[in-house]
């Protein structure tokens, strides 16, 4: 019994440690710029996919976590550590991650709640790209278009979370900060296609002055993966 609780007062600490270098890499971002704030936002994320390591075990839920968070360190690298940004593989290793975490939810998922998913699933995704094509029409390219199905998919992952949010808390809320962030990236992106006034409410409000994006992703990286912890947890008290 002792030895349990030593190792469980280890890995609270850990997790403590891990959080407070976060926190500081979150704020040491915001305070520099240049090359400095690209290796303080890349180091966050690749933290992140690191210590995801510690939940390792043969499970699908960690598998298809700790795939949705290298394939997130490998989008990161083209559009925050590479100079210039490539931002179509960006998305697409964007998009792959969130079909992993799609594939997590799914696991869990009852029988009919598994088809209530694929069903919103190909219904939102087709309706995103038909949403993009009407609106952009000629300046309709792949960027666009893979980015409205990753965040199609966001929102139904979020959705769909908060089907277990009991059991799924920090998934959940990993997932609404995640699409928090995207969403001032992609009223931002929106600016590229269709100019947004400089002196308009929408774009002070995302552009105040600081980083506004990392301020809701860097907390959900580390959210998304600490999301296996409750699990974990409730497996040893099974277990004990």
């Amino acid at each position: 019994m002792q030895k349990k609780n030593t190792r469980r007062t280890l890995f609270i600490l850990a997790v403590s440690l891990f959080v407070a270098v976060e926190i500081a890499l979150g704020v040491a971002l915001q305070i520099t710029s240049g090359r400095t704030a690209a290796a303080c936002s890349f180091a966050s994320v690749i933290l992140a996919c690191l210590f995801c390591a510690m939940f390792a075990e043969t499970s699908a839920d960690y598998v298809l976590t700790q795939t949705a968070l290298i394939l997130t360190v490998c989008a990161d690298y083209f559009l925050v550590w590479s100079e210039p940004q490539i931002k179509l593989p960006a998305m697409l290793f964007f998009l792959l991650a969130q079909l992993c975490y799609a594939a997590r939810l799914y696991h869990v998922a009852a029988p009919k709640e598994r088809r209530t998913q694929w069903i919103f699933r190909a219904a939102l995704s087709f309706t995103a790209v038909i949403v993009t094509v009407s609106v952009l029409r000629s300046n309709t390219d792949a960027l666009a278009l893979v980015s409205m199905l990753y965040y199609a998919n966001l929102i139904l992952n979020l959705l769909f979370s908060c089907f277990r949010f009991r059991s799924r808390t920090l998934l959940a809320i990993g997932f609404l900060l995640f699409l928090l962030c995207d969403t001032v990236i992609g009223l931002d992106l929106i600016h590229t296609y269709l100019p947004i006034p400089d002196d308009a409410l929408l774009y002070r409000i995302i552009r105040p002055g600081f980083n506004l994006a990392w301020v809701f992703y860097l907390p959900s990286q580390v959210l998304l993966a600490l999301s296996l912890w409750p699990q974990k947890i409730a497996c040893k008290t099974d277990k004990t």
